[in-house]
This record gives C-alpha cells, structure tokens and sequence, in this order.
C-alpha cells in the first residue's frame, strides 16, 4: 500500500505540473491527502516490521545501509505530507512558487523510492 501511495505522490504532481486543468487545484488536495494518508501504512510497517528489518539489514554485507540510507528515508517521508501540503496550498491561489514545491515533492518521493529500492537489495547480499 504505501509503495502505491508512494507512485502517486510522484505521478499526480507530475499532471499537476504539465497542464491547466481546472482540477489541478482539486488533484493538488488530492495529493496533500494521500501524503497524509501515506503516514499510516509506513508507520504500520515501522512499527510491526522495522526490528526485524534493521537485523536483517545490519547482518547483511552493508550494514552501514540501515545507518545512513535508512534513518535519511525515514527523515525524509516525514517532510512529504508537509511540502504537498503546502504545494497544494499555494496552487490554490495560483501562486507561481507552486512549481517548485510540487517539483520538491517528486524528487524526495523519487529518492525515497530509490533509496528503499538499494536498501532491499542492499540487505540480501
């Protein structure tokens, strides 16, 4: 579930990004909503399955993944629903800084793909 949320906080600001549609500012709370929303699945996941996965990741040839990459994806997906929110807010009034709030938002939500993605492989050698 979060991996789909994840998808979404990167496709959704990207329609927002290339036109004008009059659902833009509705696609925006839609997004700053699953942001949100996203919260609970990882937190589920940190919660039920973090012990297990940090040993895992420490016992594996990269220990220093849990360490590094790990704590800065776990920092990171704190700020999404913050950086939507406020993307969100600024494309309800139009604002032109919007652009790069929403821009932010799909490079973080990348890295943090990216990063969980290493970290995986990362584990299993």
């Amino acid at each position: 579930m979060h991996i789909l949320l994840g998808i979404a906080l990167i496709i959704i600001p990207l329609f927002i990004l290339k036109g004008r549609s009059p659902f833009q500012k509705v696609l925006g709370w839609i997004t700053a909503g699953l942001s949100w929303l996203l919260i609970f699945p990882s937190g589920i996941l940190y919660l039920w399955f973090y012990p297990a996965t940090k040993t895992l990741i420490q016992a594996g040839g990269y220990p220093w993944l849990h360490s590094v990459l790990m704590e800065t994806k776990e920092h990171w997906g704190l700020f999404l629903p913050i950086i939507a929110t406020v993307a969100a807010g600024l494309t309800q009034r139009e604002d032109k800084s919007a652009k790069r709030w929403w821009t932010l938002l799909i490079v973080i939500a990348l890295l943090i793909g990216i990063i969980g993605r290493v970290i995986k492989v990362g584990a299993r050698l």
